[in-house]
């Protein structure tokens, strides 16, 4: 015990003494003087803190990379968003919906993030512009699994609707594989869209061959993740 302490503890006996304090008092005191004591003298490092709810969904860009074998991939962060964004509104009523934008996902979802990684190609489009290859992910948790299937439902009549149009703009096939998946296809580009639990997920890749194998490890290292 240091000398400060001796002194604290004499002076806390002094100050008991003649008034019929047990011993129990004066131990008790000294152990709070001896814990203040030691306070704060070795803090621990704060640990880091791992993801969680919609966080810990997204697939990280490094695994994005080994999955589309594409090292140039890169995180950003215009694409990393905490509710959807508008929808292209030169584009007719029902097709805003394709991809990922507010009326992708119903209304009612409790937390959302969406991530995107983007690299630059060699290729020219006939307009003279370079073409950008994308992968695109997004997560919406919805508070239970009927709602996250209504939203899917929502999102397919939608997509049907948009089809039903006949816009030359937007020509891309929709179909079902199974009850919980929605998928988009189109010439280089695949967006595929699964309910699992109470969580509605959204993968795109756009440019990168094969887009719908890609688009579909991706998703399933999601649905890895939903519990």
């Amino acid at each position: 015990m240091t000398l400060r302490l001796k002194r604290q503890a004499a002076d806390i006996r002094a100050a008991l003494a003649g008034t019929g304090r047990s011993l129990l008092i004066i131990c008790t005191a000294l152990l709070v003087i001896t814990a203040c004591s030691h306070k704060g003298t070795s803090a621990k490092p704060t640990a880091t803190t791992a993801p969680t709810g919609a966080d810990a969904l997204i697939i990280s860009v490094e695994e994005v990379r080994r999955i589309a074998n594409y090292e140039e991939l890169t995180a950003h962060s215009r694409a990393d968003l905490r509710r959807p964004p508008p929808g292209d509104l030169n584009a007719p009523g029902p097709c805003r919906a394709a991809g990922t934008s507010d009326l992708t996902f119903a209304s009612g979802w409790m937390e959302f993030r969406s991530a995107g990684y983007s690299g630059v190609t060699d290729d020219i489009d006939p307009g003279g512009m370079v073409m950008v290859d994308s992968v695109s992910q997004a997560v919406a948790i919805y508070p239970d699994a009927h709602a996250a299937l209504a939203a899917l439902d929502q999102l397919e009549a939608s997509l049907n609707a948009c089809m039903a149009l006949h816009d030359p703009k937007y020509t891309f096939n929709v179909d079902k594989p199974d009850p919980a998946t929605l998928r988009i296809t189109d010439q280089g580009w695949s967006h595929l869209y699964r309910v699992k639990n109470a969580v509605l997920m959204s993968v795109g890749v756009l440019g990168i061959e094969p887009a719908e194998r890609i688009a579909n490890t991706v998703l399933d290292a999601i649905c890895d993740r939903v519990k």
